[in-house]
């Protein structure tokens, strides 16, 4: 996450929201220990406000919206499938959930509001052109290979900088092979890397995720933090930088009661509304919802490629636009190889999404077991072989 360079996380103690029994649930009102925040960190929205301005790699990189969702569906499969052959599909490198991570990112029609902005905008458009394991690792790792202490059950955090980019953000795994690490870049869910968790680090919102005491927008930075009701708290939450408008603000301006990551809008403007942190799904599978305060449109029935895949309610985090897209009642729950190793099929949100790996120049897949992030067991999920 960009802002972990600048702002210490003690800044955030005077913004949070103080937590219920769970993720989902009503939230106490925002409080202050002694700062005052200005009207434009209350809600950007507010006439005079201006967003920060991007910073000139973010401005001048190149968009990755298909033409087409069929489009973005070949592409996401294809940078998805050679993700999780290359690096181990851990955490979000998994077929299922980087697929729907992918599908936001290049299909920009069913995703018009939250455009992958910043550092998750170079990841993916690094992975559009990814065809070989050598290439997707320069994806994962933007400042170059990591290396490693020995092999070790449990992940670091990459450490690797140059002038112009870093591996901060990037969850590295020596355990299969000490010589060549896996990574998960963060990024991709506009995430940094944090020490700590059964595993020894994971993706969370803060490089002291592990340790949340505070939500809320971190003045004068982009960053938006959520403790999960786990105890020990996690930050779960993400970098507004990487998605939308480009920012964070509290919700609603009179009576804020949550932060959100302020929406983009489409070519023909924004319609406001008044922020609403719940969604609602209309008969063709495309939730409508206004959490920060501009009406925002998530094609989930595309994005999953099923008729119910939107499931109105609370957002559940309050942030997370993407929330309404699940499958009900589940179509998938476990990864699979399929037709003889011929097809991966992985889970995401309920939602059943398979990919031919030889169409992709992959071999065979496989089941592979990884540590889980979440707890001190582990995962199984399919991924294809790594081409010869």
């Amino acid at each position: 996450m960009r802002a972990r360079d600048a702002v210490a996380l003690s800044s955030i103690a005077s913004l949070g929201l103080v937590f219920g029994a769970g993720v989902g649930a009503c939230f106490d009102l925002f409080h202050s220990t002694g700062e005052v925040l200005t009207a434009c960190q209350v809600d950007p929205a507010t006439p005079g406000c201006t967003p920060d301005a991007a910073p000139a790699a973010i401005a001048s990189a190149v968009d990755v919206c298909a033409s087409t969702s069929t489009e973005a569906r070949q592409q996401a499969d294809r940078a998805c499938a050679w993700l999780g052959a290359c690096e181990m599909p851990m955490g979000r490198n998994a077929f299922g959930p980087c697929t729907m991570q992918a599908r936001l990112a290049y299909d920009c029609a069913s995703n018009p509001n939250h455009r992958v902005q910043g550092t998750a905008l170079a990841l993916w458009r690094c992975m559009l052109d990814a065809g070989t394991c050598a290439q997707v690792e320069q994806c994962v790792f933007p400042a170059g290979p990591q290396t490693c202490l020995g092999a070790s059950a449990f992940r670091a955090c990459g450490t690797a900088r140059t002038e112009t980019a870093s591996n901060l953000d990037v969850v590295v795994d020596c355990a299969a092979d000490a010589d060549t690490p896996r990574g998960e870049n963060c990024a991709m869910w506009g995430q940094t890397c944090g020490l700590g968790g059964s595993a020894g680090a994971g993706c969370v919102g803060d490089p002291a995720g592990f340790d949340c005491d505070a939500s809320g927008c971190v003045e004068g930075t982009s960053a938006l933090h959520w403790c999960s009701p786990a105890s020990p708290s996690v930050d779960v939450g993400i970098d507004c930088a990487d998605n939308g408008a480009q920012r964070c603000g509290f919700f609603p301006s009179q009576n804020p009661q949550w932060a959100a990551c302020v929406a983009g809008s489409p070519a023909d403007g924004a319609v406001t509304c008044t922020p609403n942190a719940a969604a609602e799904c209309d008969d063709a599978g495309v939730a409508t919802s206004c959490p920060s305060g501009v009406v925002e449109t998530l094609d989930c029935a595309t994005l999953l490629g099923t008729a119910n895949a939107c499931a109105p309610g609370p957002l559940a985090p309050q942030f997370d636009w993407t929330s309404a897209c699940a499958v009900t009642p589940s179509a998938c729950s476990v990864d699979s190889c399929d037709d003889g190793g011929a097809t991966l099929t992985g889970c995401a949100r309920g939602a059943a999404l398979s990919v031919t790996c030889g169409d992709q120049g992959l071999g065979a897949c496989r089941i592979v077991t990884v540590v889980a992030e979440a707890d001190s067991g582990t995962e199984m999920h399919a991924a294809c072989t790594p081409p010869p």
